[in-house]
């Protein structure tokens, strides 16, 4: 088993972890502060930096890619409406909108 932790705004959350959903759909599940506007990677309001667990996710996509510098996404920033769990793990994930 994997767990998810999620730190927002609202403070420090602690999850089972949930595959092939967007990190922001399970903060909406779960009523998370978690800031997002388009769902489509366009507006980086869930620019989510990547603390742990990045070998348990998906490939930065290519709207990650046109979103954010390169510089930023080698710091291990991604998009919340972007990023998904594909396999168990530890996964530690900061909401660090601009």
């Amino acid at each position: 088993m994997g767990q998810l932790t999620l730190i927002s705004r609202t403070g420090t959350h602690q999850l089972p972890v949930e595959t092939d959903v967007t990190i922001v759909s399970i903060a909406k599940r779960h009523k998370l502060g978690w800031g997002y506007a388009c769902e489509r990677g366009i507006c980086a309001q869930c620019r989510t930096l990547v603390q742990e667990g990045a070998d348990c996710l998906n490939e930065v996509t290519k709207e990650e890619k046109l979103r954010l510098r390169k510089a930023e996404r080698a710091e291990g920033y991604r998009l919340g409406c972007q990023i998904q769990i594909v396999r168990q793990g530890r996964v530690t994930l900061a909401h660090r909108p601009y």
